[in-house]
């Protein structure tokens, strides 16, 4: 009940300190990527491999101001975590926002994101994890993804719920898949699209939980989006990441 307390009271409430509506600050969200170019999305779709590592590392160092950066290798590849404190600065505990490296369409959209709640500073309650992980299976058959939430899980650390992003999903575009515990993905389902309504079309389906077929046993929020259109992607993330949050 706590966690679904906390939900409600993030969305009908005003934004702490700050006295700026649920709403307003959607619009805030939907004005901030009007004026945005795709440059991001442009500058990934050039990398592959190391490089585009590399770019995203910088990025999220230098442009966006992450707190903590580091590196896991699986398979002979990399994966990246970066983190970003919230209000309460729960040490160990936080939510995801991954992609796979093989997508810059969906890592484009986490970096958007991520600096879009920067400009506008907007500090969630709890602390983000974003997760930009490869896809390349080890010998066990574990992926970039699987070893990062291994590594959490040995460490005590907890997931407090996960967005994965893909613009590879069989899903149909602009739609969000709900893994949660019935109750939580019920009022999730009534709560959250209304105030998705004012940037466009998206789709809300409930889904299978757990899922048996991803590795991190936690809430998982899914969403698949559309390469052509990555600011209105951008803006739907970001405004359902900050409901959540």
């Amino acid at each position: 009940m706590k966690r679904f307390t906390l939900i409600l009271l993030t969305v009908l409430s005003t934004v702490a300190c700050r006295k700026v509506t649920a709403e307003q600050q959607i619009a805030k969200i939907a004005a901030y990527f009007d004026k945005q170019d795709n440059a991001c999305f442009e500058n990934l779709s050039r990398h592959e491999g190391q490089k585009r590592l590399d770019y995203l590392t910088l990025t999220l160092a230098k442009e966006i101001g992450a707190t903590d950066l580091w590196s896991l290798e699986n398979a002979g590849e990399n994966s990246l975590v970066a983190e970003f404190p919230g209000r309460e600065n729960q040490q160990g505990r936080f939510s995801l926002l991954s992609a796979s490296l093989d997508d810059p369409a969906a890592c484009a959209t986490v970096l958007n994101t991520l600096r879009s709640f920067k400009d506008l500073r907007i500090k969630p309650k709890g602390n983000i994890r974003a997760l930009f992980y490869s896809a390349a299976q080890d010998s066990a058959g574990q992926s970039g993804l699987g070893a990062i939430f291994q590594e959490m899980h040995e460490a005590g650390e907890m997931i407090t719920f996960e967005v994965a992003l893909s613009s590879c999903d069989t899903m149909p575009k602009h739609t969000f898949l709900i893994e949660d515990k019935s109750f939580f993905a019920e009022q999730i389902l009534q709560v959250i699209p209304p105030y998705l309504e004012s940037l466009g079309s998206f789709h809300f389906l409930q889904g299978r939980y757990p899922n048996p077929n991803w590795p991190v046993k936690a809430p998982v929020y899914r969403y698949s989006l559309d390469p052509a259109a990555i600011q209105k992607e951008s803006a739907a993330v970001s405004t359902f990441s900050f409901l959540l949050n």
